[in-house]
């Protein structure tokens, strides 16, 4: 079975789903102003959907998902003058405590930062964790662990530095086309979509937003200028503006029995419904209908894709393939 019949995601659209969150914990929590439902769906990548009533649905469960694991969104008056309401989180609401951590709690984060291939990034933020110096097994190394996954990215260090403290950056860059470039831009933000990292922010060289993505930057992110100096971000332009464009997000419908219907539920857009036999009607959001084909592979039997036409397709050849020569 080739690569893209054979998706890592255990569900469509998880990763989607976490992008998505990710995206509007960071808007949510950076805008200047609360964002209204019809700025949300319009400016935070991940939402867009053509049908209101779907994006609706959608926010309402990413919201309430979001307040169940501690984030404080808080629905507020867009302004004095105006009584509509919006979205947003304080910043001074959503910081954590002080952590006072045991040595070993301190290497289980160490690994994991390791394990994930994130060490590099949250080195320096371990290492400020509060514990106690003379506790006995307390080092300064960290372990090393032989095991990285593809959630690092080139320079997002130095970029996310650089858009915190708002100081202009200048980096060799190669194009799609394999062209070498050189660009100088104010960082607005970084954004994980489709397992790559971009840096969106506005390009000096070309006069407008842009996004980079950072695995196609070559040699050092150099400041081009003192923290402070980038010039600020535009409310008006929105992260889909300027990063690739996805395939839309598209209904499916999936039919699985009994056994399988707890799985395929929590990656379900409503509730199921019973249809023929043992088997109940489900409908989940997917872009990619190899993903799609996978995951149901997954609950095989127990699963089957019965619409749209093209996932139904995939889901097919893939079984053939896993099958393998008969």
């Amino acid at each position: 079975m080739s690569d893209a019949e054979t998706p890592s995601d255990p569900r469509p659209g998880s990763s989607d789903r976490l992008e998505r969150l990710l995206n509007l914990v960071i808007a949510l929590r950076e805008t200047r102003r609360p964002m209204t439902t019809r700025e949300i769906h319009e400016r935070v990548a991940g939402y867009g959907q053509q049908d209101w009533a779907a994006f609706r649905r959608m926010f309402e469960r990413d919201k309430a998902d979001l307040r169940d694991l501690g984030v404080p969104i808080a629905v507020v008056p867009v302004d004095r003058w105006d009584p509509t309401e919006g979205y947003r989180i304080d910043p001074r609401h959503a910081e954590l405590p002080p952590l006072a951590l045991e040595p070993e709690e301190v290497t289980a984060l160490s690994l994991a930062a390791s394990v994930t291939g994130l060490d590099t990034l949250t080195r320096s933020g371990l290492r400020k964790l509060e514990i106690d110096a003379d506790a006995p097994g307390v080092t300064d190394a960290a372990p090393q662990v032989g095991v990285e996954l593809p959630l690092a990215a080139p320079h997002l260090p130095s970029l996310l530095a650089a858009h915190r403290t708002r100081t202009p950056v200048t980096f060799a860059y190669r194009t799609a086309d394999g062209r070498d470039t050189s660009r100088t831009v104010d960082p607005h933000g970084l954004v994980h979509r489709s397992g790559r990292w971009y840096l969106v922010g506005y390009d000096h060289d070309r006069a407008a937003d842009r996004a980079f993505r950072l695995d196609r930057i070559t040699g050092d992110v150099v400041h081009a200028g003192p923290p402070g100096s980038a010039g600020a971000a535009l409310e008006s332009v929105a992260v889909d503006d300027v990063l690739p464009e996805r395939p839309p997000a598209r209904s499916a419908e999936v039919w699985a029995r009994q056994t399988a219907l707890a799985e395929a539920r929590a990656a379900a857009d409503g509730e199921p419904e019973p249809v023929e036999g043992a088997w109940w009607r489900l409908q989940t959001t997917f872009r990619d209908p190899h993903r799609l084909a996978g995951w149901a592979l997954r609950l095989a039997p127990d699963a089957v894709v019965v619409a749209p036409p093209d996932a139904v397709a995939a889901f097919h050849r893939a079984a053939t393939a896993l099958a393998g020569p008969q």
